[in-house]
Parts: C-alpha cells; sequence; structure tokens
C-alpha cells in the first residue's frame, strides 16, 4: 500500500516530512487532522500528535524527526543523513537548532488575532470538513494560537518576533558558510527540516523577512528546486 502522512498542512513538523518526500520522490497519501477533536487519530491509542507517518507495511512512525530518519532509511537513494562523522555532527547541531527556530515562530506569525486568522485560513482549503468545522477550527484555532504566542513570547524572552526571525536566519546563513546547503553540494537532514519549518510559515508573516535576508532567500530558491515544493503548503 501506499505511505501515509497524518498532518495539519500548515503544522511546521508535518511540513519537514511532506519536505523530505518530496525530496525523495515518495508517493503518498495524506489525511489532513481535525484539530480540534483529532478523529482522525483515533487509531493511535498512545500517541495524539502530527505528524504520524505509516510506512508501505503499515507500520506506524512518530515524531516528525524519527519520520525523517526513518524515511531516508526506507528511500535510500538520494541519502539525507550522512555518515560521515563531520557532516554527521553539522546535520545534528542544526536540526538541534531548528528545535529553537520552530519554538518561536508562532510569536511571527500568531503575534496578534487578526494575522492567526489569516493563518489559519488554510482549513478552509484543506481537510475534508464542513463550512461549520471549518470556520470553527479556523476561529476557536487562531484564538488559542494567539494565546500560546504571547506565552512563547514571554518564556522565550522575544520581545520583538520580528528581529528574533531576521537573527535566525542570519545564524543560519552563518552556518552554510558560503557552502549551498548545510549538506554541502545537497541538502542535508538539517537543510529538509529548517526548509519544511520555513515553508510552513514562508506564505504568512515571515516571508516577507526571509526577503529581508539575500543568502537566506536564496538558499530557499535552491530548496524549491530540489524539493519541487514552493513556499506555500496550500
Amino acid at each position: 500500500m501506499k505511505p501515509k502522512l497524518y498532518q495539519y498542512a500548515a503544522c511546521p513538523f508535518c511540513s519537514k516530512v511532506t519536505s523530505m518526500l518530496a525530496y525523495k520522490k515518495v508517493d503518498y497519501d495524506v489525511v489532513e487532522v481535525n484539530p480540534l477533536n483529532k478523529k482522525e487519530l483515533a487509531f493511535s491509542e498512545n500517541y495524539r500528535k502530527v505528524p504520524i507517518f505509516i510506512n508501505a507495511r503499515g507500520e506506524q512512525v512518530n515524531d516528525s524527526n524519527v519520520i525523517l530518519q526513518h524515511i531516508d532509511t526506507e528511500y535510500p537513494g538520494v541519502p539525507v543523513f550522512s555518515k560521515d562523522p563531520a557532516a554527521k555532527a553539522r546535520d545534528e547541531q542544526w536540526l538541534a537548532w531548528s528545535e529553537k527556530y520552530v519554538q518561536g515562530l508562532p510569536t511571527v506569525i500568531y503575534d496578534k488575532l487578526g494575522d492567526s486568522i489569516k493563518a489559519f485560513d488554510y482549513i478552509t482549503k484543506t481537510g475534508k470538513f464542513s463550512w461549520l468545522q471549518s470556520r470553527m477550527i479556523k476561529y476557536s484555532g487562531a484564538f488559542v494560537m494567539t494565546m500560546v504566542a504571547k506565552k512563547i513570547r514571554k518564556r522565550e524572552n522575544i520581545e520583538n518576533p520580528e528581529a528574533f526571525l531576521e537573527a535566525k536566519t542570519a545564524e543560519w546563513v552563518a552556518g552554510l558558510s558560503g557552502r549551498p546547503f548545510m549538506g554541502g553540494e545537497r541538502p542535508g537532514a538539517a537543510d529538509i527540516a529548517v526548509f519544511g519549518i520555513s515553508r510552513a510559515v514562508g506564505s504568512l508573516n515571515a516571508g516577507p523577512v526571509f526577503q529581508k535576508n539575500p543568502a537566506f532567500w536564496a538558499w530557499l530558491q535552491r530548496m524549491q528546486t530540489q524539493t519541487g515544493l514552493t513556499l506555500s503548503v496550500v
């Protein structure tokens, strides 16, 4: 059977997985999950988060980074996780960096309720939800994420979300050190992860900030070419 990905279309963690699948040219089915009741995940008794990946043998794999490694093993034609010690250490360093990057992104895209509602517009375009369900998810989700963003700002001491994102793009470019990809001449695991995270918010408030850094923007363009994906997830 075809692999299957349970996701929210605009989820950065899910977008990491879709970026890997696109890079590997894997044919798979998508199940858009209702974020309010998660009824599509009823089969998963002990894990109720997205993404969840079901491979071609029907085996369940949880957590985005674990899924990336699993896909790389299942489809080894174009390896992403390097076995070279130096490259592997760099991947691990920047995968850890990506966790900090993604933690701060809600402060950029959900800083104001209006921005949050715009971010949740995707729910009216994806999934098999009724008109009422779509609007309930959109407006309740937007309100909740605005509150979440405020908590993250306080917890992470992010006074200016845009400045936070500008600093992160500058850190990534410094890490590239003139290489086309963090993986060298072709994308590595960190490239896939950070592109996926960035892609999930590229059509929102984060997009203009990305364009302020020409080197980061050029890297995003190279990743779009490599994966065949655009910066808009819907």
